[in-house]
């Protein structure tokens, strides 16, 4: 599918316990839209692909290599390759877009 409708509101399906999400795949890019329940935790990885998105509501608090930051909606991160990051939510579910590079199969 080429466009999807209001972000707010498109449809998820379960990912992982915590997560849901929805995602088109590319030959080059994973476009996700992704939403983390309360006082969910991903306490850090890595991988060989570029990473970005842009937090659409909620809040989450991201950490990318050694820099800190809590997100509120409109702002948007970038992840290197072979960075490592992670991110926790709080009292409330955070919504957000995410693209990154495909990895090679």
């Amino acid at each position: 599918m080429a466009f999807w409708d209001d972000l707010r509101g498109l449809d998820l399906a379960q990912f992982r316990p915590g997560v849901r999400s929805r995602a088109e795949l590319g030959q080059g890019l994973v476009m996700a839209c992704l939403e983390i329940g309360p006082g969910q935790a991903g306490e850090g990885h890595e991988h060989p692909f570029e990473q970005c998105g842009v937090l659409l509501s909620g809040r989450i608090e991201m950490f990318i290599g050694d820099e800190q930051r809590l997100l509120t909606p409109g702002e948007a991160y970038f992840i290197p390759a072979g960075a490592r990051h992670g991110w926790r939510t709080f009292e409330e579910q955070a919504r957000l877009l995410d693209v990154c590079a495909k990895p090679a199969s």
